[in-house]
């Protein structure tokens, strides 16, 4: 295959945003492009911002088929752009784009996260950047700020490393048959850029009402707990150890060593321990013990406690605990964290979260949410704060139904999973039935459900034990229920396993010595790569010395496919269907569901729209990797006037 034009893009910006939302956020409004620069072939074209304008970019850029503008870490560059000039955008978005920090974290089987322009020149035998700029820059001095004569070349190395470097990635990458996921994980970059530029609608005025209830709360709960007299101080991990499990303290005390000359007793302070009994008989796992003997109380201990004690004394001053760290995460978490990262540009004027998503952060190629995460307030009331842009619009979550499990299933090929997924029947359910001999309560089924899921990750019998709260022989006769059910899954684990284990090698550092644990690269059929090595064996899991996580063999491959892959790729499909709709936006991305913000005329064939283009998953997945999907995917929708209250569509 040919090749395409490469033409690189690179801005040079202003640093006056604020610490919490971070000094060179492209959403900040005293934030601003302060040179512009392209290169195409050899020759840079830079510009500064005020001539930018006046650049007509499809003649500077050939009309050959296949042209491709790449950058590092682009869509920093593209959020400036589309923040100064709307024809930009949509020239850009028209686009196909090249991301190369993005290129080599694929590349590099999701090893290579969050790598520099300077990282990539070096692999590249590339020169690197003046370190004169690059320390105006840690000292928060602004592309404004720096003479011309200075940041011009800097801004030209950039713009012709990364042409360099984005043609030597697409070489490796069409020798490793990996052209087709990047091409499509830089589709869903695209889309991603498009949500955090468009943000998430805060309602001030809620958050001000729920600031104050959430504070109020959290006083009231301090001061009762602090009333309760157990400890001196309540933030304190190990009083809370000693008051529950005892032990020892040192307390410093009078002692009498003397008569003074006058004949009145003489003392001095000594330092004594006083030994504390415990409050309760039931002790933790050892792995909740730390080596100096003090017990762990953390949140899953306390909730371990409620189950296993009888006094209604220690189970209020649990839940005066659990309660008060609840309301402390809340507030500092949610409440306050949340707020650091508004962009409120006055009264009367909408705020918004304009939150990051990185495509280079895990290992199996899922999405994650910084400053702020967005992906980890679950069904928090503080979601209530997001609400729609739109006069009386909705937001909009889509998510596949069962996506990692539906993934277990084409990447096992169990045909007996594959039919259940498909005719509809309720795994979770059905597994549980074939347990007990009957199907659940709606109560028994939600905690049961959680134990699919475990294994799924990777889990065995004494991790699903431990976290489900049975007992061990209950955990494995659940893995043996599953495995009978699904049989493929079980040889697929074991086979995969073992061929792990049989083909690895061991590769060389970079002092081209060989390492001492071994490495296996596996490449699934979408091109992804996973590269699984040995650690040192701490535990008595394995008798060897170094030996592969069953956990990691278990799992990437599947969240890879699904959250990895298959969400991704839909991102990029969905993108280029709303281009040009004034009436949607897309706003975020959890995991394996995209939210959106939508006018109120169009919810309705909106969410049949979107629900029709999920459902035809294994076309995109097909025509994308010229590979079959071994089952089609369903989506289910909610919608709400806020991210709290959000009803099913039925």
């Amino acid at each position: 295959m040919e090749r395409p034009e490469f033409v690189s893009i690179d801005v040079e910006t202003t640093l006056n945003g604020d610490e919490n939302v971070g000094k060179a956020h492209p959403m900040h409004p005293d934030n601003r492009i302060v040179l512009f620069g392209m290169q195409r072939g050899l020759l840079p074209l830079v510009s500064s911002k005020s001539d930018m304008f006046a650049l007509d970019l499809s003649k500077i850029i050939t009309a050959k088929t296949g042209t491709i503008f790449c950058g590092h870490n682009l869509s920093f560059d593209l959020l400036y752009l589309y923040g100064e000039d709307f024809a930009f955008k949509q020239y850009f978005q028209a686009c196909k784009i090249w991301d190369t920090q993005l290129a080599e974290y694929i590349l590099t089987g999701q090893r290579c996260k969050f790598s520099s322009l300077d990282e990539l020149s070096l692999k590249y035998g590339l020169p690197v950047k003046d370190d004169k700029i690059k320390k105006y820059f840690e000292a928060g001095i602004g592309s404004d700020k720096i003479p011309s004569g200075e940041l011009v070349p800097y801004l030209e190395q950039d713009l012709s490393n990364t042409l360099i470097i984005a043609e030597k990635q697409w070489d490796f990458a069409e020798a490793q048959g990996q052209l087709r996921l990047i091409y499509s994980q830089m589709e869903a970059l695209h889309a991603t850029t498009e949500m955090m530029f468009n943000g998430l609608h805060i309602d001030k005025k809620v958050l001000a009402d729920y600031t104050v209830e959430v504070v109020n709360s959290f006083v009231k709960s301090k001061l009762d707990l602090e009333d309760m007299k157990c400890v001196e101080d309540i933030g304190s991990p190990k009083q809370w150890s000693q008051f529950f499990f005892g032990g020892k303290k040192k307390v410093k005390m009078k002692e009498l060593v003397g008569l003074y000359k006058n004949g009145k007793n003489k003392y001095k302070l000594v330092e004594k321990d006083v030994v504390i009994l415990p409050r309760i008989t039931y002790t933790p796992d050892s792995d909740k013990i730390g080596k100096t003997g003090q017990v762990s109380v953390d949140d899953t201990v306390l909730k371990e406690i409620l189950d296993n004690t009888a006094s209604t004394d220690v189970k209020t001053v649990v839940n005066g605990l659990l309660k008060y760290r609840e309301l402390s995460k809340q507030l500092s978490t949610y409440v306050t964290g949340l707020s650091n990262h508004i962009i409120d540009q006055g009264p009367g004027k909408p705020a918004f979260i304009h939150g990051k998503l990185n495509h280079t952060a895990t290992v199996t190629g899922r999405l994650s949410s910084t400053s702020p995460n967005l992906q980890n307030i679950s069904n928090n009331p503080i979601k209530q704060i997001f609400t729609s842009r739109f006069e009386n619009g909705y937001l909009v979550e889509m998510d596949f139904n069962q996506l990692e499990v539906a993934a277990l299933a084409h990447v096992t090929g169990d045909g007996n999973l594959i039919k259940d997924i498909s005719s509809g029947t309720d795994i979770h359910s059905i597994l549980y039935k074939d347990m007990f001999g009957r199907m659940p309560t709606k109560e028994e089924r939600k905690p049961f459900k959680a134990r699919t899921f475990q294994l799924i990750y990777g889990a065995g019998p004494k991790a699903i034990s431990k976290q489900a709260g049975c007992s061990l022989e209950e955990a494995k006769k659940f893995v043996d229920t599953f495995y009978r059910r699904y049989p493929g899954v079980g040889m697929w684990h074991e086979g995969f396993a073992i061929m792990v284990d049989r083909d690895a090698r061991h590769l060389h550092d970079r002092e081209e010595m060989l390492e001492k644990f071994r490495t296996y690269m596996y490449q699934s059929e979408t091109g992804r790569r996973y590269m699984f090595s040995e650690y040192y064996n701490e535990e008595t899991w394995s008798s060897k010395m170094y030996s592969f996580s069953p956990t990691e063999l278990k799992n990437y491959p599947i969240q890879g496919l699904a959250t990895g892959d298959i969400v991704p790729m839909m991102l990029g499909v969905i993108f280029r269907k709303l281009i040009g709709r004034d009436d949607v936006k897309m706003v975020n991305t959890i995991h394996d569901s995209i939210l959106f913000d939508v006018k109120e005329e169009s919810i309705v064939d909106f969410i049949l729209d979107i629900q029709e283009v999920l459902l035809e998953t294994h076309t995109y997945f097909e025509k994308t990797f010229k590979a079959p999907l071994a089952l089609k995917l369903k989506a289910g929708a909610s919608y709400g006037r806020n991210w709290f209250n959000m009803e099913e569509v039925t």
